[in-house]
């Protein structure tokens, strides 16, 4: 399948525009009637509200979309296709001449996490192999509409990496002594390599069926490096090449992190300078350091830590059934979840449930898993006393799309267990659902949730979750104290 790319050209803006594609044609001469006043609504409402207290924050980036519909990242297109790497006369390594690696197999309508996990594996193949890597959206839907749905709601169906991510797999430049040109997008790899070998990837991995990341890694690098063609494409059809199966087992996974902790693809991964924007303009309410980031496309690890600051992943909603799934299946935690040196772990079972976890073995997961609110106050209790001789725990910030309202009984409960335990007030409770933020930041929350996690003073986190793993990968890759990063 091929994938629609950035729009070439921006369609008609505005919100007038917008609903006039929602009526059907017979009500369209209403359409002015009843575009009008919604139209001048909105604009108070935005104008007021981005005034007062985002558009401080918004300085060099594209202005947020307006209109009833999610916005679309048009000018963010726009602005990767206008990076300077984007030139086919630029000299070798570069250009025409350059060597080039594009995963069209890419993963599609999963959250961000599984997609950004893929993504690090895919860039580092790239710079091991030497060849320039071409980067894709996020995408949520392959079809070329510019929207999608998910549990109802309409959402863009695509997302350019750079509202995301910078950093060298988001075209950014590597560091000089790497030697590598920065990435490309899939438009300029289509101009200069009109003709390309494509490989399916299941001829390399399927001899090597339940090997070690470091094992998939060295034969792809040895499978590319064979190719004399300066152009490769993984068929988009073709298998992952590391796939959900190694994310989730620490046994296969982790032999791959001594390279990959030292590649620039992780080293100087950064946050995007939209979610470095939500962040700073949600430091009251997260955390006052944020208020002084550094420059936006610096690495994530020049980000302040968050001293004082408690990270908890709470995920809520259908993931109960995902945790029964796990209880069924006898599942570790993902890898980069499982590394031998942090202090908590979660012991397999005495015996595989054979896909049917008995009524014991499907709460012991559940309390690690889907933790309710007694359980959650008893292990924050626990880990802000265990760590209390040298770090000194103030404030907290919950990653979660649980309900409001479930989430204000949690903020009273962990309230009131310090004051009966005899434990300081906590400062501030917060909530991923406190924030305020651009439409375009708000489809990237799971992004600014994880550079929160990424660089709290501690890191309480789900370890069946990718957006954990993620977090806990920067985590350790950044130096943090193995006991600063937690599970329920």
């Amino acid at each position: 399948m091929q994938l629609p790319g950035p729009a070439t050209s921006k369609p008609p803006a505005g919100c007038a525009s917008a609903l006039k594609g929602l009526l059907p044609r017979r009500l369209r001469l209403v359409h002015a009637l009843v575009a009008l006043p919604f139209c001048l609504a909105v604009f108070v409402a935005h104008r007021l509200f981005w005034a007062d207290e985002l558009a401080p924050y918004l300085k060099g980036l594209p202005p947020p979309e307006l209109g009833p519909l999610p916005p679309r990242f048009y000018e963010w297109h726009e602005r990767e296709k206008q990076l300077p790497q984007h030139n086919a006369d630029l000299p070798y390594p570069q250009g025409k001449h350059g060597r080039y690696v594009r995963f069209s197999n890419l993963v599609i309508g999963s959250g961000w996490g599984n997609v950004m996990q893929e993504l690090v594996l895919n860039a580092h193949l790239a710079y091991m192999s030497k060849r320039t890597y071409v980067f894709h959206n996020f995408t949520w839907d392959g079809r070329p509409e510019d929207y999608s749905e998910f549990n109802g709601k309409s959402i863009p169906a695509r997302v350019p990496l750079t509202a995301l991510i910078t950093g060298p797999m988001a075209g950014d430049p590597f560091p000089t002594s790497a030697g590598m040109p920065p990435a490309v997008i899939p438009q300029f790899f289509d101009e200069v390599c009109p003709n390309r070998t494509i490989l399916d990837s299941a001829v390399v991995n399927g001899p090597l069926a339940w090997a070690s990341g470091a094992t998939l890694m060295d034969a792809w690098i040895a499978k590319l490096n064979s190719v004399e063609d300066r152009c490769v494409e993984i068929a988009p059809t073709a298998p992952h090449i590391f796939d959900y199966l190694l994310f989730g087992d620490s046994r296969r996974l982790l032999d791959i992190w001594p390279a990959l902790s030292k590649s620039p693809i992780v080293t100087h991964f950064a946050w995007s300078p939209l979610i470095a924007a939500a962040l700073a303009a949600n430091a009251r309410i997260i955390h006052p350091a944020l208020s002084r980031l550094p420059q936006p496309h610096l690495p994530a690890s020049t980000f302040p830590l968050l001293k004082g600051l408690l990270a908890l992943h709470i995920r809520r909603g259908d993931f109960v059934e995902h945790c029964n799934n796990l209880a069924n299946w006898s599942s570790r935690y993902m890898g980069f979840n499982d590394f031998p040196d942090f202090p908590d772990h979660f012991p397999d079972p005495a015996e595989p449930s054979g896909g049917n976890a008995p009524p014991e073995e499907a709460a012991r997961y559940r309390a690690h898993c889907f933790p309710e609110i007694e359980q959650i106050v008893a292990r924050v209790r626990g880990v802000r006393r265990e760590l209390a001789p040298s770090t000194l725990l103030k404030r907290i910030y919950v990653l979660t799309n649980g309900r409001p309202e479930w989430l204000e009984e949690l903020k009273a409960a962990l309230q009131f267990d310090a004051a009966r335990e005899g434990m300081p007030r906590w400062t501030h409770i917060a909530t991923s659902r406190d924030l305020r933020m651009t439409r375009e930041q708000r489809h990237n929350a799971q992004a600014m949730d994880m550079a929160v996690a990424n660089r709290a003073d501690v890191f309480i986190g789900n370890g069946w979750s990718s957006l954990t793993s993620n977090v806990n990968m920067l985590r350790v890759a950044q130096g943090l104290a193995w006991n600063s990063t937690r599970f329920w």
